[in-house]
């Protein structure tokens, strides 16, 4: 599946950003903010998930930098696994 994946200004996370049903789906730089932070243009985080860089290297094999933007491809499977996700309601999942 195709997504982007975030790393904000002076932050340990990494936003993986899943295609809307509507809408431009790419993050863009907040102009409001002295760091760099992606958002998308309607400020909704649905269709996102967070995970430490630590774990996403784990999970995904991947890293990125801090203010940096990228589109990339990862395995659905992957992707809709709970595990390592900052934010899950599945209280069985690796941490």
């Amino acid at each position: 599946m195709k997504v982007y994946i975030t790393r904000d200004e002076g932050d340990d996370w990494i936003w993986l950003w899943k295609k809307p049903s509507k809408g431009n789906w790419a993050p863009q730089k907040m102009t409001d903010s002295g760091m760099v932070v992606w958002q998308r243009e309607d400020r909704n985080l649905e269709g996102t998930d967070a995970y430490l860089a630590k774990n996403f290297k784990k999970k995904f094999g991947k890293t990125i930098r801090m203010k940096t933007r990228k589109c990339v491809h990862l395995p659905d499977k992957l992707i809709n696994n709970e595990d390592y996700k900052l934010f899950s309601p599945d209280s069985k999942r690796k941490k």
